[in-house]
């Protein structure tokens, strides 16, 4: 997910029950943005501040 040396300040999810997870476990939204990869479509992505190793929250959740 993050491959450069410097680290992102924010990490975009693009499902709403990853977002409520991360939500329910204190990590900070900061914005609600459309996603731009399904011009038809108006579903939504939600941006994250990368804090409090939330990589590993979102590994953990995929691993379920």
């Amino acid at each position: 997910m993050i491959d450069s040396i410097e680290k992102k300040n924010t990490i975009v999810i693009f499902t709403a029950k990853l977002a409520r997870s991360l939500l329910k476990d204190g990590f900070t939204i900061v914005d609600i943005k459309p996603d731009r990869t399904d011009k038809d479509s108006k579903r939504s992505v939600f941006v994250f501040r990368n804090e409090n190793h939330i990589e590993d929250k979102i590994k953990e959740y995929n691993n379920k």
